[in-house]
């Protein structure tokens, strides 16, 4: 299922085809917060809903920026109206929740991992020499600030933000045609 066709029907004002899609979504997202956070039946339902009524106006007011992205908006928007509801009426969960051992990751989520990974890597090495180091020397010193960044490579430190900029928007571009294929 396209999930930015709800972020069009809303946009486009089409609540038929919304309510439709809303309907299709909600058992999904449903299932998502009952699979991955214990939720009742009910309470995921409720936490849905509490989701939809606060994304469906930021579709409306255009502060969702990318409908490609509105999947996992809609996942974390769902999963934070949960533990919001958990917080006011059973503070005992959390307490409860911090003795439990965290699970590793499945399989499919590292090999999705290790997918983004290689693409990414892919596109680094496609992005021009200059792009290229100034994005290996941000990733082994994460915690460089522009100005050392500027001493590191002697330009100004508006030109790192500009080729920051464009780097990111470059390995942006990349990503996605690589995925899109």
């Amino acid at each position: 299922m396209d999930y930015s066709e709800l972020v069009e029907a809303i946009n486009k004002d089409d609540m038929k085809k919304a309510n439709d899609l809303c309907a299709k979504i909600l058992p999904i997202l449903k299932k998502y917060l009952i699979a991955t956070a214990g939720a009742s039946p009910e309470n995921a339902e409720d936490a849905v809903q509490r989701m939809f009524e606060y994304v469906i106006p930021k579709i409306q007011n255009n502060e969702i920026k990318s409908p490609s992205g509105i999947l996992s908006y809609m996942l974390t928007g769902a999963r934070h109206s949960y533990y919001k509801t958990l917080k006011v009426y059973d503070s005992d969960y959390f307490e409860q929740i911090d003795d439990q051992v965290v699970s590793e990751p499945d399989q499919t989520w590292r090999l999705i991992d290790e997918e983004k990974e290689s693409i990414l890597l892919w596109c680094l090495k496609q992005l021009k020499g200059h792009y290229r180091s100034l994005v290996k020397f941000m990733f082994d010193h994460p915690n460089a600030d522009a100005e050392d960044i500027a001493e590191h490579f002697d330009i100004t430190v508006n030109n790192v933000w500009i080729r920051k900029h464009r780097a990111i928007q470059q390995l942006n571009e990349c990503v996605r045609d690589k995925i899109d294929k």
